[in-house]
């Protein structure tokens, strides 16, 4: 991934590791401190959430003698793994970024077992992504713009949606919105990058839009319900209701197209969109397919800007 800021500002944000403690700049995890050990290591705690599961991890950040950033993975199910990042300069001003992730005797877990390959891709993407903000800022509008260009291209699904009566067309619409905002709050949090995604899919899609009391009493009611049900059993809940009024692609292409244009799809929110298709009846390649190609609708393929590899 490429970085527009000079290689030792990039650089030195990766081994800025109590900016990472104390800002909270990867979603849905949390770092602290541990006492330094006899021997000078200093290790983090790490805590992850994982639908209603909380994993647990002791990792450790340093430099490697040529100058690459490391995050080993020292205590918990990930045991032995680590990711790897280099730094090069591309001019003066702009800085690439290759990230590779070791795999150790029981390759990276996340909560409810070993993550797949494309759990891990995502992981890998997500956290490139999460240090490029907090270099560079978020731009919401960039994202509002790539959100509505892959709504304009789902042409059938607006005009279905249209030769609805009003009162169909209001459940659909319902539905649809809530499956997006459940998975946005899965971290116990629906931060402004989803919020402003949401607003780009309800404009696109329905040409509409609604104010802030409306979107905080959707958030609340979001975290409300996962809290007294679980993550789990809230997407099997509105994967059901998928299948029940045959919205199931769609309602899952949604809730996929705001977790990507935010800030990635991650681990967790896989976890959660499986769980939500199986019980949608949806297929795993079907589901695949959904996050590979809005991957593509938002992003675009170019092989030359790969930003991970697999060790």
């Amino acid at each position: 991934m490429d970085f527009e800021r000079p290689v030792a500002h990039v650089r030195a944000l990766f081994f800025d590791v109590d900016l990472a403690v104390r800002s909270k700049i990867h979603r849905g995890v949390r770092l602290q401190w541990l006492p330094r050990l006899p021997n000078g290591e200093r290790r983090l705690r790490q805590q992850t959430h994982v639908l209603d599961w909380m994993q647990e991890e002791e990792v450790v950040i340093e430099e490697r003698p040529d100058g690459a950033w490391i995050k080993r993975f020292v205590d918990g199910p990930s045991l032995g793994s680590s990711f790897v990042a280099t730094f090069e300069a591309d001019g003066d001003a702009r800085t690439r970024v290759d990230l590779g992730a070791f795999l150790g005797p029981r390759g990276f877990a996340q909560g409810l077992g070993k993550m797949s390959a494309l759990g891990l891709e995502k992981s890998m993407k997500r956290l490139l992504g999460e240090y490029k903000r907090a270099l560079e800022g978020y731009e919401p509008a960039r994202a509002r713009d790539r959100v509505l260009a892959v709504v304009a291209q789902w042409t059938a699904a607006k005009a279905s949606m249209k030769a609805m009566n009003p009162e169909q067309r209001r459940a659909v619409t319902g539905t649809l919105i809530e499956t997006a905002w459940s998975i946005a709050a899965l971290d116990d949090e629906v931060d402004e990058a989803e919020k402003e995604a949401l607003r780009a899919v309800v404009s696109g899609l329905w040409d509409t839009s609604y104010g802030e009391a409306i979107e905080e009493r959707m958030t609340r009611a979001a975290l409300a319900v996962i809290g007294k049900h679980g993550a789990q059993a809230r997407c099997e809940a509105l994967g059901a209701r998928l299948k029940e009024i045959g919205m199931v692609e769609l309602g899952i292409a949604i809730a996929v197209l705001v977790a990507e244009a935010s800030h990635g799809l991650d681990p967790a929110e896989l976890h959660a969109l499986r769980h939500l298709a199986s019980a949608a009846s949806m297929e795993e390649a079907e589901l695949l397919a959904v996050v590979r190609r809005t991957d593509e609708q938002l992003f675009g393929i170019d092989e030359q800007a790969a930003i991970s590899r697999f060790i």
